[in-house]
């Protein structure tokens, strides 16, 4: 009989790189695995104006899934759902049809989650509702950044609560992004603390950028850019951004602070492009469709630096590549895929997930 596992998720935590490291892990091992996002979120409207979440277009294709976008997730909405409560039993039997067709055939199902354990709870589609659908195993990924990390805690035992009113357990929780200076403290206090309280800490991965940073290649995607320079340069990851829009002297600086970073600016500033090329990093994007200079493209072409222009304004520009941070490719999994595998075999108790899955 078909096991499956549900992964949900606390927000913007990582769950669909480890949702993917997890599913080749396995594969490896040699078992039948499959991929089901039973809802999911509309990213992206294609030209046929059909709606997609770009996580699953992403993992259809890296997993080279026979079934069809909308079998892997047959509900994409938006963020006004309440409208469909209406028709709550029709969406779950079209789900349960959707899930046959991808079980058929597997030893396991990894399921990932649209959002937060209760998103959907008021269309009967919370997490627990569905992983009782599925008979599924359920575990929690929760980040530890941006938050007081004893919080987590508090977080993880609320929702183990909510889990059970319906029926389901919490079978493990994988703490992610732990800032370093916290790690101490979450393996001598929290860990010991969640696992008296009957939860199995099934993994725990440090702050690691390059596994969530986004190419180049993504950004120029994402803010429909136009590539001047570099174009063999695309797949450098970008983990941080930053903006160019002080004196020369000031952002030589500012710029050799980090490493892997976006620097964005407008064309027409060449002191500071010259300036942001000279600390080599992974992209300059030039806002406001201003071309810089011929000498500016000639010194990033002998540095190898990518030159993306883009039509936005420097705020917009930002706000769009926050959205780019959010959103997974085919070609990022692909740069990544060694990085993640080594995180799921050093950091995540894998072979405890399958004999959870087993009992």
């Amino acid at each position: 009989m078909v096991k499956s596992l549900y992964i949900t998720g606390t927000g913007f935590c990582g769950k669909t790189i480890i949702v993917y490291g997890l599913i080749k892990k396995f594969l490896s091992e040699g078992l039948k695995v499959s991929y089901f996002k039973p809802i999911s979120v509309a990213r992206r409207r294609l030209s046929t104006g059909k709606f997609v979440d770009t996580d699953v277009v992403a993992l259809r294709e890296v997993l080279k899934i026979d079934e069809p976008e909308d079998v892997i997730s047959p509900m994409v909405i938006t963020e006004r759902y309440l409208e469909l409560r209406d028709k709550a039993d029709e969406i779950k039997k079209k789900i349960e049809f959707c899930y046959q067709k991808i079980s058929s055939g597997k030893d396991l199902v990894i399921i990932e989650s649209y959002d937060y354990p209760e998103t959907l709870l008021s269309i009967n589609c919370s997490v627990p509702e569905l992983a009782k659908t599925f008979d599924s195993k359920i575990i929690l990924v929760t980040s530890c950044k941006n938050e007081t990390i004893d919080k987590v805690v508090d977080k993880v035992l609320l929702y183990k609560c909510f889990i059970e009113k319906y029926g389901c357990e919490l079978d493990g929780v994988i703490l992610n992004v732990i800032p370093l200076p916290y790690l101490e403290r979450v393996k001598g206090y929290i860990v010991p603390l969640l696992e008296n309280s009957g939860i199995r800490v099934l993994g725990l991965i440090t702050e690691k950028p390059k596994l969530i940073a986004p190419t180049v290649r993504d950004i120029v995607e994402a803010l429909n850019g136009e590539v001047l320079e570099g174009e063999e340069y695309l797949d450098n990851i970008v983990e941080d951004i930053l903006i160019g829009a002080m004196s020369p002297e000031a952002a030589i600086r500012w710029f050799r602070r980090v490493s892997n970073a976006a620097i964005v600016t407008g064309g027409d500033r060449t002191d500071l492009i010259i300036q942001a090329i000279e600390t080599k990093p992974s992209a300059i994007i030039l806002t406001g469709n201003l071309y810089p200079t011929i000498g500016a493209l000639i010194r990033a072409r002998e540095k190898g630096i990518p030159i993306v222009l883009v039509p936005y304004d420097t705020y917009t520009t930002i706000e769009k590549l926050r959205e780019v941070q959010r959103i997974v490719t085919p070609e990022s999994l692909r740069i990544k895929e060694k990085e993640i595998l080594e995180t799921v075999e050093k950091d995540i108790k894998w072979k405890e997930i399958l004999e959870i899955l087993k009992s």
